[in-house]
């Protein structure tokens, strides 16, 4: 398993190249409510407290743990260990020159504090503390080269989960002989885990919905309205009378003769009972109330994206036309059965997907087969026994009005209001269910039984799915990798480089999974990358397969300091009118400035196609009365001076769930966090207003004092 890769120019490029493919994946978005590991209430115990900020840790989420942290080191418990893991925190992803004076004072009680413990944490801190006394003053003769071969081998001597976290959280501190050695250890291990541990066979497993434990499909037993049954009782009492004298009358001038067609009428009934949920399989079905209609449209989503997935597996390229009018009965009746099944408790989207797809494969071979609207022998069975009641009825009506016109209205007035008023009042449908309710059980049971057996299998099937922080590092392993292939084909080494950030956003039509309180994950990237040197920025877009880990569809552009106008976030909200999802007009949209800008005000986004005279245009409106605003997307936009812009999607954050504590702000920050915007942002927002001047500003920054 290895990357894709093009021919080489040189030697030098031989084991460094972006490859051209680009694939695509279907859009789904998955969430795991179950998978706790970022969840931390304040009053959990402490330990808990300290699990999760590790969990938020490992995934490269340092913002989210450091309240946990200081409220682990507040209650006294595993100081040591704590104040090691808020030093990282407090570091991870950040150079020197971008600790504010806020952030040096908490590094600095970090390290009072482990200080205490005296312990293995106290070594791995002093190593962190060694690194930065040392970059604060680097020295180019041979002391300084002495020092820093100390600290290296003081690095080397940790234990190698240590060396680990060090590494993937102060990768942006080393510069340059430093980062040179550093990189020479890892360079050739960052190329084998990040594809290893099967990732490709596990990383589609993420975005599987996570599978529902089947339920019984035995419907509710069949009731009636009171006015209903009523009616059904009246029409009941009505056509019995009505037969009974019709067959009193026929049997007094018939004779023999008028028994047997009344006992073969009996028998068509009976068989037109048993056959009628054949016949006619959306009246007699088990499941008679309509389920509620944001759950029923829910079901009938899912029904027709897993119905069109098999078909588009299964297909191969071969027609399938007539599909989906073939199948829209069997996905109605299903959606309707589902939705009424599964309908509450609450499922996880997509939970009953893998029992939606048993039907939709027999609904694929039956298709194939030519046999999926094909007339059954029951209905066969049940038209003739329909005609055959008719026939006799007509026939016994006509033949009692030629004998005994006068006393023959009467049972044909009772017997026809019966046949009028029966099915009126469902009463039907009920005396069906009811002759059909020990089948149905049966049935029902037989169905559990197949159906846990595809829920157990589907269990083991995920068994082995890679949970949020091993995905966070694998994205982690293939930022540091798109790094090194771009200063190989730029020719530059890391001392090159005065800064750097590296952006992600969503892949076209890339699948979404994510945890509770935790980032999306998406089956494809495009990925940014800014270094920032001496003579400008280069900037590099690259499209991740991240299964597979293949870099492809390589963008380069370079451009000088000054030629940078602004950089900025812009929020789109997502609004809900007359029940339709619309995005709200640009008058609307925010412009928000970085958080290293306290005090600047929201500022909105110009309406191009506003009217000359500023009025708003008509548009859709929020219809919630909270004052959280609707914002659902983020972009992150740079515009350079000649109108020139480049946007990358931060996030698209969609259905938010307040009943787990997912509110927008907290995942609003979390993905500004995760796709590397937030440092982005600072560093060219420094650039924007600093001009060609950022350089010799970024060099004083970075000299500045933190222990």
């Amino acid at each position: 398993m290895s990357d894709q890769k093009a021919p080489p120019k040189n030697k030098k490029d031989s084991e460094n190249t972006f490859s051209n493919t680009e694939g695509t994946v279907g859009a789904q978005g998955v969430f795991n409510e179950e998978v706790t590991i970022y969840v931390a209430g304040p009053d959990d115990p402490p330990e808990r407290r300290l699990w999760v900020a590790k969990n938020y840790l490992a995934a490269l989420l340092p913002s989210q743990a450091q309240e946990l942290l200081l409220s682990v080191i507040g209650a006294r418990y595993r100081q040591g260990e704590a104040a090691y893991y808020w030093m990282l925190a407090i570091l991870s992803g950040k150079a020197l020159a971008d600790l504010d004076e806020e952030g040096r004072d908490r590094f600095q009680s970090a390290w009072k504090q482990v200080q205490q413990s005296n312990d293995h944490w106290l070594a791995a801190a002093t190593v962190i503390k060694n690194l930065i006394v040392l970059l604060q003053d680097l020295q180019g003769d041979a002391a300084g080269t002495a020092r820093m071969d100390q600290v290296l081998a003081s690095f080397e001597d940790l234990p190698e989960e240590r060396r680990e976290e060090i590494r993937r959280h102060l990768d942006t501190l080393f510069t340059t002989g430093l980062r040179r050695q550093l990189e020479h250890a890892h360079a050739e291990r960052i190329r084998d885990q990040r594809l290893g541990n099967e990732r490709k066979k596990r990383v589609p497993k993420f975005f599987e919905p996570v599978p529902h434990p089947p339920q019984s499909t035995l419907s509710p037993r069949p009731t009636l309205h009171p006015i209903q049954a009523m009616f059904s009782s009246v029409a009941i009492l009505m056509g019995a009378t009505g037969v009974l004298w019709g067959e009193v009358l026929s049997l007094r001038h018939g004779g023999a003769a008028g028994f047997v067609l009344a006992l073969t009428a009996l028998g068509c009934a009976v068989l037109l009972g048993w056959l009628a949920p054949v016949r006619f399989p959306v009246r007699f079905s088990p499941w008679q109330e309509d389920p509620a209609t944001k759950t029923s449209d829910k079901m009938r989503a899912a029904v027709k994206r897993v119905f069109e997935r098999v078909r588009r597996n299964a297909s191969g390229g071969e027609s399938t036309e007539g599909w989906s009018a073939a199948t829209r009965a069997v996905q109605t009746a299903l959606a309707r059965e589902y939705a009424s099944v599964y309908g509450s408790p609450k499922i996880p989207p997509g939970g009953v997907d893998y029992l939606i797809k048993r039907h939709a494969q027999d609904a694929w071979k039956r298709f194939r087969d030519g046999t999926l609207n094909t007339r059954t022998r029951e209905a066969t069975w049940f038209d003739c026994a329909a005609a055959a009641l008719a026939a006799i009825a007509l026939g016994t009506v006509i033949r009692l009005l030629l004998i005994e016109p006068t006393l023959a209205a009467s049972p044909i007035g009772l017997t026809f209001c019966a046949g009028m008023v029966l099915p009126a009042s469902h009463g039907d449908v009920f005396i069906v269910r009811l002759m059909h309710r020990s089948r149905e059980r049966a049935a029902a049971g037989q169905r559990l039984r197949v159906e846990r057996e595809l829920y157990a299998k589907r269990l083991e099937e995920l068994a082995d799915r890679p949970d949020d922080t091993e995905m966070a590092r694998w994205l982690d392993d293939d930022k540091h990798y798109f790094r090194n292939l771009a200063l190989n084909q730029y020719g530059m080494e890391s001392e090159d480089i005065i800064a750097e950030a590296v952006l992600t956003e969503p892949g076209p039509g890339a699948r979404r999974s994510r945890v509770r309180r935790g980032p999306w994950r998406y089956s494809s990237y495009k990925m940014w990358i800014y270094l920032l040197t001496n003579a400008g920025v280069r900037q590099i877009a690259v499209h991740l397969d991240f299964a597979s880990g293949t870099l492809s569809n390589q963008e380069r552009t370079a451009f000088r300091y000054d030629a940078v106008a602004s950089a900025s976030i812009i929020e789109i909200g997502i609004c809900f009118d007359q029940d339709r999802r619309a995005v709200l007009p640009p008058s609307q949209r925010k412009r928000r400035p970085s958080d290293s800008a306290p005090g600047t005000k929201a500022e909105e986004e110009p309406d191009e196609k506003s009217d000359k005279e500023g009025r708003e245009r008509p548009g859709p409106k929020p219809t919630s009365d909270t004052n959280v605003e609707p914002v659902m997307l983020q972009l992150f936009r740079l515009m350079l001076v000649n109108r020139e812009r480049f946007t990358v999607t931060v996030e698209q954050l969609a259905e938010v769930d307040e009943t787990v504590g997912d509110d927008v702000t907290y995942l609003r920050r979390l993905a500004l966090d995760d796709s590397g915007v937030s440092s982005a942002l600072r560093i060219l927002e420094q650039v924007a207003a600093e001009g060609s001047d950022w350089v010799r500003h970024a060099q004083m920054r970075a000299e500045q004092i933190i222990l």
